[in-house]
């Protein structure tokens, strides 16, 4: 008996299926401002766990030399581990514990592939899917009445529902919810995939209720006026056109290009055209609603939104749902000028995560205008140097060119999978990487649920392998026939 519960425990503590979706719901929660102080405590606990998972699960087995790539991830670990060593003096373990972080997300994560049980990984997908889309459902839908009618107030040193013009709900800042809300209608699109809902052995929702939801959330987005996951979802959209109107096809005349081509602009500027629309008319409506239909709260309890009132009217002005600050850039480009100081002084392995305020502080007058850098490329380059960012982008490399191939060259119609979406997501995740804290040097739900997607795509990656077919572009026309060939990797690089 007792070595059946003994064993029991140990089946389910050394379940990286059952970590990641407890881990990543954890890390969820800590963007939520009733109980973030609790989930900030749990993820701490909950990195214990991965630690017995990437022992037994993945060292011990031999799993961890079976990553695809994994020289890479291994080389970047040894290169912030020097960084770490290199600024010993200043912030070593919070340096360390960050390596522990990335350490999860290369091998937990996106090192799934290397599990057997592929059945569980489609159950997961489903579940963690299933569970973003509803709660950040519930939580907009709590959130959603009290902007309609005005009502904001002061949580510990949060605002609530609104922050700074903005719907922020319950969230701690209105970014968050935007990018939340974005990737909960991009599971939304993965949960309508009929092949993925068989593989997962498990019930398709409604699509009727996939799609309010979707709509719902879509509007809470737009009301957290977040331009980077506007972009987000945009290029998501153009993304998936681009397969869908392109797809399986490598041969091609010059008029089916132009009016592919033509097609697939027509797409992305309707697209575009659309939700601009959608987002002013929501922001206006909603503005309005709030303006006949304020509800007063005693001072204690509500906080007046910095807005000027230009006809001294002494009650509070109703929101419109639009950024106070008037700069495009969000002081953007000012972070960039800053981070050339950081670099220039710590070039090949850069200043640690941990030292980037501090050291900022040191060589920039006044430090930097936010604690972060708000880019994760320039993040990256800055706290590992040039060596890790290298190191990083040979990585990054390899994984798209085999993720590419295996997507593009595949004669099964994929649309019917949800490897077109994750490929999607990926790469709309890349460009929305310029905007935020994203990829690796944060340990948070917006970072983590990258490296699961990368996990859950390298799945698919690895089934429909292309790696060593040859890309071909045709070009026909009257005259003649045009062909270029790119060679496939070399063995050295295939055996990686």
């Amino acid at each position: 008996m007792i070595n059946k519960v003994l064993n029991g425990i140990k089946r389910f503590f050394l379940n990286p299926s059952k970590f990641r979706i407890t881990y990543l719901l954890t890390l969820f929660f800590t963007n939520v401002i009733l109980i973030r102080s609790a989930a900030v405590i749990v993820q701490y606990v909950l990195m214990l766990w991965a630690a017995l998972i990437i022992y037994f699960y993945y060292i011990r087995n031999g799993r961890i030399l079976k990553i695809k790539y994994v020289h890479y991830l291994l080389l970047y670990l040894v290169s912030i581990t020097i960084t770490a060593l290199l600024n010993i003096t200043s912030n070593f373990w919070l340096n360390m514990l960050m390596a522990a972080h990335i350490a999860i997300c290369f091998f937990v994560f996106y090192g799934m592939h290397t599990e057997k049980n592929k059945k569980r990984i489609y159950r997961e997908i489903f579940l963690l899917a299933g569970a973003v889309i509803l709660i950040t459902f519930l939580l907009n839908l709590a959130a959603f009445p009290l902007a309609c009618l005005n009502i904001h107030f002061k949580w510990t040193e949060y605002s609530v529902i609104i922050y700074e013009n903005r719907f922020t709900g319950f969230f701690i800042n209105p970014n968050l919810l935007g990018f939340m809300s974005a990737v909960s209608i991009i599971f939304a699109h993965f949960l309508k995939k009929p092949s993925f809902i068989q593989r997962a052995c498990a019930k398709a929702p409604p699509k009727w209720i996939l799609y309010a939801v979707s709509i719902f959330n879509l509007i809470c987005m737009f009301l957290s006026d977040s331009n980077a996951s506007f972009v987000f979802l945009l290029f998501y959209i153009a993304s998936y056109s681009f397969f869908a109107i392109f797809k399986k096809r490598t041969e091609f005349s010059f008029k089916q290009i132009a009016i592919k081509s033509l097609k697939f602009i027509s797409c992305i500027v309707a697209a575009s055209v659309l939700m601009i629309l959608a987002r002013m008319a929501t922001g206006y409506t909603v503005s309005q609603l709030a303006a006949r239909t304020e509800v007063k709260l005693p001072s204690s309890v509500t906080q007046p939104l910095p807005v000027p009132d230009v006809n001294n009217n002494p009650e509070d002005p109703p929101v419109s749902f639009k950024h106070q600050n008037e700069n495009l850039d969000s002081g953007r480009i000012r972070l960039l000028m800053e981070s050339a100081v950081l670099i220039k002084n710590y070039p090949l392995f850069g200043t640690g995560k941990a030292n980037l305020v501090p050291y900022s502080q040191q060589y920039i007058e006044g430090g930097l205008h936010f604690s972060d850098l708000h880019n994760g490329y320039l993040t990256i380059i800055v706290c590992s140097g040039i060596v890790g960012f290298i190191i990083f982008i040979g990585f990054a490399i390899h994984l798209a060119r085999h993720m590419i191939k295996s997507l593009f060259l595949e004669e099964m119609d994929l649309r019917r999978t949800i490897f077109p979406c994750l490929f999607s997501f990926i790469f709309s995740y890349c460009i929305y990487s310029c905007f935020e804290k994203t990829i690796l040097y944060e340990q948070s739900f917006m970072v983590v649920i990258f490296w699961a997607i990368l996990g859950y795509a390298s799945l698919y990656m690895l089934k429909y392998d292309h790696l060593q077919d040859h890309i071909k572009f045709k070009t026909k026309n009257k005259r003649e026939d045009k062909t270029e060939e790119y060679d496939a990797p070399s063995d050295v690089e295939v055996s990686n």
